[in-house]
């Protein structure tokens, strides 16, 4: 009789369980998404420091959203391309605060789509001094970013430390390279909107 009991109670209690259980679930579907050949400039979740990423146009959004180049799995952006993406987008449930609340996974490449630019091979400078972004609004901490300039007739440009694909920066180092520069022949919709994109061919110095 105590047995019976015990289950009955047990059986209540997990039923119980699995009626309270709200948590809530994450959503699953599947969308094209339209990625420009223009990057554009960000700056991370309860962060100050800028990064480069892609501008993309999900499912039927009419506007374009900043993404990290590594936000989709399976997907490599190129400089010089416009995409059209087959995608799998998840809602997470109980999204982390510090991140964003969608994953996304790639399907399928459907379209790669050459944009008209000029492709170049040319010497870029990194200065050992680490810069300070300028957003165009008062900040509360410091926008730490790249110095880079194309001559050293020139000065320098503050850029986040991902603007040359394949350089990694170290810090107090000055670097010579040889990149190759795309410069896009289109029209920015606004300053944070970047039309040259720099690709690491070679390290020719590095110095402390």
């Amino acid at each position: 009789m105590k047995t019976k009991l015990f289950l009955s109670l047990f059986a209540l209690f997990v039923l119980t369980s699995c009626l309270n259980d709200d948590t809530p679930e994450d959503k699953v579907e599947t969308m094209n998404m339209a990625i420009s050949a223009m990057t554009y400039i960000d700056s991370p979740v309860m962060a100050n420091y800028p990064i480069e990423g892609m501008r993309a146009k999900v499912g039927n959004d009419t506007d374009y959203q900043f993404m990290a180049f590594n936000q989709i799995e399976g997907f490599t952006f190129k400089p010089g391309y416009a995409y059209e993406l087959r995608v799998e987008r998840t809602t997470l449930g109980n999204p982390p605060a510090d991140a964003s609340r969608y994953t996304y996974k790639l399907i399928d490449e459907l379209l790669k789509h050459p944009v008209e630019c000029t492709r170049e091979t040319v010497r870029l400078y990194v200065s050992a001094e680490m810069g300070n972004y300028d957003w165009g609004i008062p900040q509360m901490d410091d926008a730490h970013c790249m110095k880079i300039r194309e001559s050293v007739n020139v000065g320098w440009t503050n850029v986040p430390f991902n603007k040359i694909e394949g350089f990694t920066y170290e810090d107090g180092n000055a670097y010579e390279l040889s990149v190759e520069k795309i410069t896009l022949h289109a029209q920015p919709t606004d300053d944070r909107c970047q039309t040259v994109q720099y690709v690491l061919q070679e390290i020719i110095s590095q110095n402390k």
